[in-house]
């Protein structure tokens, strides 16, 4: 039953690969899909200025400078709190996120042009996948998954993943509504990094936990350190 289920998602993820690759290709190919001017031009028709404050904190907490010093207290925390091998995790997805700018000069998509988007500037990379996007789901995205199963108080596991949730929804959000990417380079950073996460997990499900024998949160929870 395990293994039955074990490659299931293995099917299901390698389907979701596929898909990126095929994404990827289409984007090399054309500048923008479907619907993604509108889209982003109706959203850009709602500036204000609580609009974008609302957005930009988010964002600059997936951007330098100061995601690199989240990122490092994340892997600290996670390794005083949980164990050296959720610390890992953390800088393995660090790594993969270095992953980002080689991607976009092989698929080549250029950024929103001026004619279409308004932008105060515009980066000199390349635009898909959105690196931002990538960026969030990564680390955010895996403290998401951390809080929920290794954090047993019931209220503070649900404000980290509510400020995670956010943090990752409202980065995308700007993304667009500054006129950096299309909608489609969001979702291209978000299924990346969501195909690199499920691996992430993967592992600390199906080999971490079993190295530390110890039951998750289902109630108990995990002791602290107990992933050492």
């Amino acid at each position: 039953m395990v293994m039955h289920r074990r490659l299931v998602l293995a099917a299901i993820w390698t389907v979701a690969v596929i898909g990126f690759v095929v994404m990827a290709v289409l984007a090399g190919s054309h500048d923008t899909f479907p619907g993604d001017v509108w889209l982003a031009q109706h959203f850009q028709d709602l500036e204000s200025p609580a609009i974008s404050f609302v957005l930009d904190m988010p964002e600059e907490l997936g951007d330098l400078p100061l995601v690199a010093p989240i990122w490092a207290g994340a892997a600290l925390l996670a390794l005083a709190a949980v164990g050296w091998r959720q610390a890992l995790l953390l800088i393995a997805a660090l790594v993969l996120r270095l992953s980002n700018g080689p991607l976009k000069e092989i698929v080549g998509r250029p950024r929103p042009s001026l004619d279409l988007m308004s932008a105060e500037h515009q980066p000199s990379s390349m635009s898909f996948p959105s690196g931002h996007a990538q960026s969030v789901v990564l680390l955010y995205g895996l403290l998401f998954y951390f809080a929920t199963v290794y954090i047993r108080d019931g209220r503070l596991r649900a404000s980290a993943q509510v400020f995670c949730g956010a943090v990752i929804i409202f980065t995308g959000m700007e993304r667009v509504y500054a006129g950096h990417h299309w909608p489609s380079d969001v979702v291209g950073g978000f299924w990346l990094s969501g195909l690199i996460l499920a691996v992430l997990i993967a592992i600390d499900q199906g080999v971490f936990r079993r190295q530390a024998s110890v039951p998750v949160n289902g109630g108990e929870g995990l002791k602290e350190g107990s992933g050492a």
